[in-house]
């Protein structure tokens, strides 16, 4: 049984401690005046972000397996939801904050993070066998973005925006939940204390990690002379989506293919549901239709496509870092 858990144990020791190190030098960085500041603030938030998300999962399937409930159940909801918790703490604290470019290109850039650079990297690993369900996720992915495209024209993202774009998450669990599946149980090593404890640490890390992050990028923008929106959509955007660069590489590798698709889909429709429509809700965001939001658009598409026909090769993936370096360029023209 030692053996069994040996390695969880390990890694959750780690994450913790990597964890205490982050928060305590956001803390230190704070409280001294020093010019690399704001890029301390942006990385090590960065990492409290992750590591926080990574305890928050752990936590609650904890919780989750000790009440009996099923793997797919907190596969939909706890995991979703917890990839993209990193996403909802910068978005939210950047609205909140009035710093709408931010939580925009929070979203949008961490979507087409996850397409092109995250799909593309484990198209590159190996051929891609998505489940069967893919090419109708990636469809609800695609009328999901070209949603908010509409909703942009008129420039602004309102309260009622995001009640639309939290409806339709909403429709998308429902579908989830109507599919036939097998329910195996949610199996976790931690007690009732550790899942606590974890769920405690999650939620104080994605906190402090998520106003570091948010304060590091505003300073950094203003630092560099551009764009909010443009260090959100690039630097943020990356930082946010580990948790789905992580998750999908190793999917990738041990051939659980559905899963590495199914993440990425997944997030996306996290992001633009639950992430932005929050975001919205909290305060009205100025959104433009720029080569930002067409990249966005088409990232969807492309998805969409390469599932379609059948084309997840090592050649598709190629293509789609080729267009995120190309994304990356155009941020800071």
């Amino acid at each position: 049984m030692i053996g069994r858990y040996f390695h969880p144990m390990r890694k959750n020791a780690f994450v913790v401690a990597f964890l205490i190190l982050s928060v305590a030098i956001i803390l230190c960085v704070q409280n001294i005046s020093w010019k690399w500041n704001s890029l301390l603030l942006l990385v090590f938030g960065s990492f409290s972000l992750v590591a926080g998300s990574d305890l928050f999962v752990e936590g609650a399937a904890g919780v989750a397996s000790r009440h009996g409930i099923s793997e797919h159940a907190v596969g939909l909801t706890i995991v979703a939801f917890g990839t993209s918790l990193p996403e909802f703490a910068v978005s939210f604290i950047a609205s909140w904050e009035k710093h709408g470019g931010v939580a925009i290109g929070n979203v949008l850039g961490s979507n087409v993070t996850n397409i092109l650079l995250i799909m593309g990297i484990a198209m590159l690993l190996m051929p891609l066998k998505p489940s069967k369900f893919a090419l109708k996720d990636s469809l609800y992915m695609l009328v999901v973005s070209l949603i908010l495209l509409l909703a942009s024209i008129d420039g602004m993202l309102k309260a009622y925006d995001g009640i639309i774009l939290l409806l339709f998450y909403f429709i998308f669990i429902y579908i989830l939940y109507k599919r036939k599946s097998v329910e195996a149980k949610c199996e976790s090593s931690l007690g009732y204390a550790a899942s606590f404890l974890f769920l405690l640490l999650g939620i104080v890390a994605i906190t402090v990690g998520g106003n570091a992050t948010v304060g590091g990028a505003v300073d950094v923008a203003r630092l560099l002379g551009v764009s909010e929106t443009a260090v959100a959509a690039s630097i943020v955007a990356f930082g946010t989506s580990l948790p789905e660069l992580s998750t999908s590489v190793m999917a990738t590798l041990k051939k659980y293919h559905g899963i590495a698709i199914g993440n990425i889909i997944g997030s996306n429709i996290v992001n633009l549901g639950v992430v932005l429509g929050s975001a919205c809700i909290v305060k009205s965001i100025s959104v433009a239709i720029d080569f930002m939001m067409l990249f966005f658009v088409l990232s969807s598409l492309l998805a969409t496509l390469v599932i379609w026909k059948k084309v997840y090769g090592r050649t598709a993936g190629i293509a789609f870092l080729i267009l995120y370096f190309i994304f990356l360029i155009l941020l800071y023209l």
